[in-house]
């Protein structure tokens, strides 16, 4: 059988980053003629982009690949990418039989080459452009999110990434741009820039990454413009000064702060301390009042006693976050962190996790009440999948609304009166005078 004839299956664990390089991996497939299959048993090779970050998502990862085993009778070839394959490393071939082809991310502009190859092969490892320039078509979505940076050289002790991701590599601005405007083009209006620490995109350019934010705005038919994640430690104050001067930048900052004891930061290797961490926020805040601020932190870290969990309370209650992804601490192999004694049980971690996410969602609640009654510009970004008639909008501070509308209004930046308030989302009605913003052309050049 032709490549033109083979067909793949591609199921995605993790982060935006895996979905970005999944939907390029399709994208690079297609242009290399192999089509597409809708279910895995359709497929001659099943593909799954692995996460690391937590023992849970390889769990999940292997237990779909191991539900595909009886499928290698009829020659479909099982295939486990992503960050599991450059943790693990050759290794996975030989303790899992099962798989035939193991890959890691900055490896993937060699995929088409090793699936025609054939037999079981392993390539892991760093790459001087791991980055994929071949576009892909987007769905009927208005938004899309570009990775602006690969891997990760910060070495926090709980985290994979910098084995997972190799080095820290920036795109040339040249060709985000050039992505982006074509995705303008194609109807795209959102766009979320994505890295595991944007503040250190440039590394290898001439543009840092408030410049480059700077130039998305210029682009014509870009109504909104997201980032994330950005670290505490290296935070710049001109990118900080962006939520104040850029109209179309959410006013959102996603900075993870992890725990509220300096101690617990120190083990960690975050290079910085909560004071520091709380400068930014005030920072942030000054730019933009009402700025959305949300956070990570990990629960239970080793050596985390009940007093550095009770100042990470103190702390979220104090900061008032808008909202938290709260993690119970999962041992990664090759960290740091891996070698300390775990000190924390099963059952506290649980205690300590639902403690927070109930702290949370008293200030998150809280936090979306100071909205009612205000009308605000907000941009009309999907249909809702539950209520038949209602869109779901965003505030320019990141915030989701309901609002009952028709699908001609999608794209379009509207006026709404804010009605109700909810632990994660607002609900509003459309105000008389609607339309706030026109989305321009896709040329270059406008504000």
């Amino acid at each position: 059988m032709s490549k033109q004839n083979k067909r793949f299956y591609i199921k995605t664990y993790g982060c935006q980053m895996n979905d970005y390089d999944s939907a390029k991996l399709e994208a690079l497939l297609l242009k290399h003629g192999y089509s597409r299959a809708e279910e895995p048993e359709d497929a001659d090779y099943i593909i799954a982009n692995t996460c690391s970050v937590r023992k849970s998502a390889e769990d999940r990862a292997f237990a779909f690949l191991s539900t595909q085993k009886p499928l290698r009778k009829k020659g479909t070839k099982i295939c486990l990418l992503g960050c599991m394959a450059n943790l693990y490393g050759p290794d996975l071939l030989k303790k899992h039989r099962f798989l035939d082809i193991v890959c890691g991310p900055n490896n993937y502009k060699d995929l088409p080459e090793i699936l025609e190859k054939g037999g079981r092969q392993s390539f892991t490892g760093d790459c001087a452009d791991p980055f994929l320039e071949v576009f892909h078509p987007p769905d009927s979505s208005l938004s899309a999110c570009i990775t602006v940076t690969k891997g990760c050289e910060n070495f926090c002790s709980y985290c994979v990434v910098p084995f997972t991701r190799g080095k820290l590599a920036s795109r040339p601005p040249e060709t985000i741009l050039k992505e982006i405007e074509w995705l303008s083009e194609k109807g795209v209006r959102e766009i979320t820039l994505l890295g595991q620490n944007v503040n250190e995109y440039g590394r290898g350019t001439e543009t840092d990454f408030s410049s480059l934010l700077e130039k998305v705005q210029s682009i014509g038919g870009i109504t909104r413009i997201g980032f994330t994640t950005s670290h505490p430690k290296d935070i710049p104050e001109k990118l900080i000064g962006l939520f104040k001067t850029m109209p179309r930048l959410y006013k959102h900052l996603h900075l993870p702060m992890q725990s509220g004891s300096d101690r617990i930061l120190a083990l960690m290797n975050r290079k910085y301390t909560l004071e520091k961490y709380m400068r930014i926020v005030d920072k942030a805040r000054e730019a933009f009042q009402d700025i959305n601020i949300t956070s990570d932190i990990i629960v239970g870290y080793p050596g985390e006693k009940k007093s550095d969990f009770d100042e990470t309370c103190r702390a979220i209650e104090k900061i008032s976050f808008d909202d938290l992804f709260v993690f119970k601490y999962s041992n990664r192999p090759g960290t740091p962190a891996s070698m300390m004694k775990e000190t924390v049980s099963s059952d506290e971690k649980e205690n300590r996790h639902k403690t927070i996410l109930s702290i949370q969602d008293s200030i998150s609640l809280s936090r979306n009440e100071r909205y009612l009654g205000k009308k605000l510009p907000v941009f009309m970004r999907s249909a809702s999948g539950k209520k038949k008639g209602f869109l779901v909008g965003r505030t320019i501070t990141n915030k989701p609304v309901l609002i009952k509308s028709g699908g001609e209004n999608l794209g379009l930046v509207m006026t709404a009166e804010i009605t109700k308030a909810f632990r994660r989302y607002l609900a509003g009605v459309l105000c008389d005078v609607n339309r706030q913003e026109k989305v321009s052309s896709p040329s270059r050049g406008q504000n």
